[in-house]
């Protein structure tokens, strides 16, 4: 996919009121096996290196694997315990980020989700991240754009 046509149909813009809706504009696409969302970045997301800020992908790995873990464990809230990044590649502004996800496992109490991050067919980063069920009173909020 390059960033020309990294727009099409396939991908819904979801409203979000979040700190990840201070990214800009997410988009999202689901398929049965894959979780994917996406943004568009602009010069706001660059670091004083002139490329993205690697916070700006963290943030992404993060929510795939938040919608992931609400796939495997509907209606249950979870936080997540922990994710590794290996950031490969960098990524200049007015490149679209694509972040695909997979389920690796799912427990009664934890879910694996793995990710990748993509700028048109360069892969540019991986994400492996543990989801645990939040603790009891945690208030469980829908995500926009979730399925369901």
């Amino acid at each position: 996919m390059s960033d020309s046509n990294a727009l099409s149909d396939e991908w819904i813009a979801v409203s979000d009121d979040t700190y990840v809706g201070e990214l800009g504009v997410l988009l999202r696409r689901a398929g049965e096996e894959l979780t994917e969302i996406g943004l568009l970045t602009t010069e706001r997301h660059r670091n004083l290196s002139g490329n993205v800020h690697g916070g700006v992908l963290m943030t992404l790995f993060d929510r795939c694997a938040g919608l992931i873990s609400r796939l495997a464990m509907p209606g249950v809230p979870v936080v997540t315990a922990s994710i590794t990044v290996n950031f490969i590649r960098s990524v200049k502004p007015g490149e679209f980020i694509r972040v695909s996800g997979k389920l690796r496992k799912a427990g009664r109490t934890a879910v694996f989700a793995d990710c990748e991050a993509w700028v048109g067919d360069r892969l540019v980063g991986t994400a492996s991240g543990l989801l645990m069920r939040a603790q009891s009173g945690a208030c469980r909020r829908s995500i926009p754009g979730e399925p369901g």
